[in-house]
């Protein structure tokens, strides 16, 4: 039996459309007021179905399931408690280096999780984590809890990045040959740029979210060039990042390459075998 799957009642539904039921009781798991409310003696079937929204079908599932207080309040307990687990998890996971930080500013990760889940109603995207993950950082991006200290939100960007890259990597079709001559993406890389200097935090884990970063501009490049691996991260000087910028619209010729980055840099063959040897270019 799983979180999802309502509890027994005395008479489990019967007369009642099944999608009814199904449907409330997915929404006594995941409204904590209705949850509440069903329990309370003081609120009768007109106003329960007026609160939150109940035909007579939806008041009768919700008094059924109030009618078996404690295996239901089990069951909606343990619904609740796997789901935040869940969000935890996919940061654990998926984004290890949010993850750390977010604990070493003591922040309370199960507030930060139901507020997740309330603002993404609860969706269980069983085991597809990355993408549950990706949503967890575009919440966390904009939530208060992640202002400060300077930096968190571009160490977030950069989780977010990475599981982006995860993501289209599981999805995208091979990457066409790069003619030869030419200059490409492979397709297995992200370069991100952040507002604040993540060095510090990067070199140093047990600083990590503890102390504010300097404000200077920085670039970073997530590669998988072996698919079966970890992501890998390194730092970006900013003329790299510019290069894949370039190579975004397709594979240049490193003539054509020069002209679109305004001229000719002293290391850029130099730059450009690093990123090859990194799995971010092709053909260098």
């Amino acid at each position: 039996m799983t979180a999802m799957t309502p509890p027994a009642a005395p008479i489990p539904g019967a007369g009642l459309p099944a999608a009814t039921v199904y449907a409330t009781w997915r929404r006594i798991l995941r409204e904590a007021p209705l949850a509440e409310a069903m329990f309370d003696p003081a609120i009768d079937d007109q106003t329960l179905g007026r609160r939150f929204g109940l035909d007579d079908d939806g008041v009768a599932t919700v008094r059924a399931y109030a009618a078996t207080p404690k295996p239901t309040r089990m069951f909606i307990l343990n619904y609740r408690f796997r789901m935040t687990g869940s969000v935890q998890n996919a940061l654990e996971t998926a984004a290890p280096l949010t993850m750390r930080a977010l604990k070493a500013k003591g922040l309370d990760l199960r507030e930060l999780a139901e507020g997740f889940l309330e603002a993404d109603h609860w969706q269980d995207d069983g085991p597809f984590v990355v993408g549950y993950c990706a949503r967890i950082l575009d919440h966390l991006a904009g939530d208060p809890a992640t202002e400060a200290p300077a930096g968190l939100r571009d160490l977030i960007a950069l989780d977010r990045a990475t599981a982006g890259l995860l993501m289209r990597l599981a999805d995208a079709p091979p990457q066409p040959a790069v003619p030869a001559g030419h200059v490409g993406l492979t397709g297995r890389a992200v370069a991100v740029t952040t507002a604040h200097d993540l060095a510090p935090w990067l070199r140093n884990s047990a600083a990590l979210g503890r102390e504010d970063l300097p404000a200077r501009p920085a670039a970073y490049l997530v590669a998988m060039p072996d698919l079966a691996a970890a992501p890998k991260l390194s730092a970006l000087p900013p003329r790299g990042a510019l290069m894949l910028a370039a190579l975004e619209e397709g594979p240049l010729s490193p003539a054509a390459l020069t002209r679109r980055l305004g001229g000719a840099g002293p290391q850029d063959a130099a730059l450009l075998g690093k990123l090859a040897e990194r799995g971010a270019v092709v053909g260098a």
